[in-house]
């Protein structure tokens, strides 16, 4: 379930991002690109900051592998990131 307050509260920046993420997504954000946009300073660039150590400096695979790794387990999970 998604909190309400993540469908607004967002920088103007942050709305055009989103309105165009809209746009080429049908009409809905992923939930995770709405919980790091919200109040980025507080919480989103640490978040983002612990998911690039996570998924990028702590294997010996290249950015693209895991690119191509990610596409193809969301494609199998049937998730549109």
């Amino acid at each position: 379930m998604r909190p309400p307050i993540l469908e607004n509260g967002y920088r103007p920046v942050q709305k055009a991002i989103l309105s165009g993420i809209r746009l080429m997504t049908g009409g809905m954000v992923p939930g995770p690109m709405l919980a790091m946009s919200y109040r980025r300073d507080l919480c989103g660039k640490h978040l983002a900051a612990c998911f690039q150590e996570g998924m990028r400096h702590a294997t010996e695979w290249s950015v693209a592998e895991v690119e191509i790794f990610a596409a193809f387990v969301s494609r199998l999970n049937s998730c549109r990131y």
